[in-house]
């Protein structure tokens, strides 16, 4: 067999093999994400469990997901949960989340985002609309956390519902100030 035509046969058998995988590639299944609101149900999954940092704002921020919708990305919180409910504290993950991933990557990204809960009873996700804070507020908030880190500034109370000081980073200065809230 001529060299010709052995460099045609191999030719012709890596494109049968290269259209054979991206045709078979295109065939897996993909994630069920019917869970998604309407105006992501279309976008494009963009990030997905990944670390950012922003030395300009000196925050760092690991986020669930992002999705390409339009003409930016829309941020989705992943929560199991034994109630269908977004707290104060997502709304600031990913408040912080927005401000790492636009000086991150330089897109811009929604100031709306989604909690998407996963309640133990039901099966998939159900998602929770939340509002995001602005750059100024983020940066109010992450100035009075360090100020309470050096001891400076009004003290902080403790949190209304104990359940949610269970779980706070600063639970031993409160109990330093306001005693055990058993």
């Amino acid at each position: 067999m001529s060299d010709a035509i052995s460099g045609a046969l191999l030719l012709v058998g890596l494109l049968f093999f290269s259209i054979s995988y991206l045709w078979l590639r295109g065939r897996q299944e993909r994630p069920d994400e019917s869970w998604l609101p309407r105006e992501l149900a279309g976008g494009q999954l963009a990030f997905a469990e990944k670390r950012f940092e922003s030395r300009r704002h000196g925050l760092v921020a690991r986020l669930d997901r992002a999705y390409r919708a339009g003409d930016q990305l829309h941020l989705v919180e992943l929560k199991t949960r034994a109630y269908l409910a977004a707290h104060v504290s997502d709304v600031i993950e990913l408040s912080v989340q927005r401000l790492v991933l636009e000086a991150a990557t330089g897109e811009p990204v929604s100031s709306i985002a989604h909690v998407a809960v996963q309640l133990p009873d039901r099966s998939g996700l159900r998602t929770i609309r939340v509002e995001l804070f602005d750059e100024h507020q983020v940066m109010a908030m992450r100035q009075r956390l360090l100020q309470l880190r050096d001891g400076k500034g009004a003290t902080p109370l403790p949190a209304p519902r104990r359940r949610a000081c269970e779980k706070c980073g600063h639970r031993t200065v409160c109990q330093r100030t306001y005693g055990d809230r058993e």
